[in-house]
């Protein structure tokens, strides 16, 4: 080599090859990225204005099942997702899949998700550590009882069984385990958290839509043919329900999803995204009012100060139980707003004996009382209300209306039923509650799990007056919440 000439090193070929199939895959994964997106909005627009749901929900999610198909092998975190998203859709698709078992959907979807953990496992990819096994145990002792029911001789169809048993209990116990093996960082839990808030934000739109532009056939379809006139279109106006299965659903989803992601803001480092999370938080209280769901309005109630205990922010308690003092004192003892519907409605829950309703429900559960004395393990999974009729069930009990979860809990799987599931309950909650205030130490992680916590708690606590907590989309959504909240301390690690 001449002196003063100096040439390059030689590139070994593999470094190119490296260098070349990288950039390749990033340029692949943007143009799939593209396309998925503009896929799913095309095919959202046509599901919001159409009536062509199926051909919508096929362009829109097609290509992101096929793109996702293709990575959950890598990354555990995107099979979940698709879970995740396809559950909140589930309640809409029975306006206009009648005939089709939607629940098979999710058995599939939580079946790959298995399929994606196994596979992890023999490569050695899995981490257990995360995995809460004391839940695990109390929650599989819950589905092993809701399993016995199967031999409960007021059964009549092993067909209502598994219909019931799906929501109850066993995506309770796969969930919480899927989801603590699944999400290993905090960035995996924010990612869950931001694809519910664009829910939420599908949701509104919906009900916007509902109440701005109209019924799609689809809509009409359920509310004539299915009867859902009776109760969405009532004397002091239209209760709204957007893509859940009926108005009540929907106030109480909406009101769970205020309570989340305001608390969720206030713990958001980002501004931006602290804005963002405020902004949900203010569309799910609008979704939780146009619902006309008066029992909705005990989520936030509840869920703040829930809020405030695990935080241990006992200053905040009591400007904040004075103003809720304040808003009850009004709707209970004066006339103030009485010209507006939504107060007028929501303050006949301070009037019981006025309310036909409340009335009604009284009376239903008496009645109720008299015929569980001697079914100490209930009437069987899905034996409860109309839904024992259509199984070939006429006795009195399936004519009476639980009207709420605690209820319906009562009447399908007995008093000893009932014993075993508020202990789970109580036992989740009192971990949880623990976890938030003793074992997470970052402020950012702490609010989200105290997010989740308090939302849950809001809509435990409005499930005594209607059965929402299990129903699609809220059921996956609860148990999505436990199984993040658990492994939150480990979370802590990846931030």
């Amino acid at each position: 080599m001449p002196c003063g000439i100096w040439e390059m090193p030689m590139i070994p070929q593999w470094t190119n090859d490296i260098m070349t199939s990288f950039q390749t895959r990033r340029e692949t994964g943007r143009t799939a990225l593209l396309t998925v997106t503009a896929a799913a909005v095309l095919g959202l627009c046509l599901c919001m204005v159409t009536d062509r749901a199926v051909i919508s929900c096929l362009i829109a999610f097609i290509p992101l099942a096929l793109l996702v198909l293709a990575s959950s092998f890598e990354k555990k975190r995107n099979a979940f997702l698709v879970l995740f998203v396809m559950n909140y859709f589930v309640p809409v698709m029975s306006h206009y899949l009648f005939n089709m078992p939607l629940g098979l959907i999710m058995d599939m979807l939580i079946g790959f998700n298995f399929l994606v953990m196994i596979c992890n496992l023999l490569t050695g990819r899995v981490r257990l550590d995360n995995v809460s096994w004391d839940v695990i145990f109390a929650v599989g002792v819950w589905l092993i009882y809701c399993f016995l029911e199967v031999f409960n001789p007021r059964m009549r169809s092993v067909d209502a069984w598994m219909k019931s048993i799906r929501n109850m209990a066993l995506y309770f116990f796969f969930v919480v385990l899927i989801v603590q093996i699944s999400i290993e960082s905090f960035h995996d839990m924010k990612t869950v958290m931001f694809v519910w808030s664009l829910l939420v934000v599908l949701a509104i739109i919906k009900a916007a839509c509902q109440k701005y532009i109209g019924f799609t056939p689809g809509d009409e379809y359920f509310l004539n043919v299915m009867d859902g006139k009776r109760t969405h279109i009532i004397g002091y106006g239209t209760r709204y329900f957007s893509i859940f299965s009926d108005a009540a659903n929907f106030g109480g989803s909406m009101g769970m999803s205020f309570v989340v992601f305001f608390v969720t803001g206030l713990h958001t480092k980002n501004g931006l995204y602290r804005g963002y999370y405020w902004t949900v938080a203010a569309l799910a209280c609008y979704g939780m009012f146009i619902s006309g769901t008066r029992s909705a309005l005990v989520i936030p109630a509840a869920g703040v100060m829930t809020y405030l205990i695990l935080i241990k922010d006992f200053r905040k308690m009591i400007p904040v139980g004075l103003f809720f003092g304040l808003a009850v004192f009004i709707l209970a003892c004066t006339d103030i707003g009485q010209g507006n519907t939504t107060i007028r409605r929501a303050r006949t829950v301070f009037h019981k004996d006025e309310d036909q309703s409340y009335i009604i429900r009284k009376q239903n559960r008496e009645t109720l009382k008299t015929y569980m004395k001697e079914l100490p393990f209930g009437n069987s999974l899905g034996m409860s209300a109309g839904r024992g009729q259509k199984y070939g069930d006429y006795s009195p009990i399936s004519d009476i209306p639980t009207d709420s979860w605690f209820v319906q809990l009562w009447v399908e799987t007995g008093v000893i039923g009932q014993c075993i599931y508020f202990a789970l309950m109580i036992f989740l909650f009192i971990k949880a509650g623990l976890t938030v205030w003793n074992h997470i130490d970052d402020y950012e992680i702490k609010g989200y799990a105290a997010a989740m916590l308090s939302g849950v708690a809001g809509l435990f606590v409005m499930s005594s007056n209607n059965e929402v907590f299990t129903q699609f989309p809220n059921g996956v959504l609860v148990y999505t919440c436990f199984g993040l909240i658990f492994i939150c301390p480990q979370l802590q690690k990846t931030k």
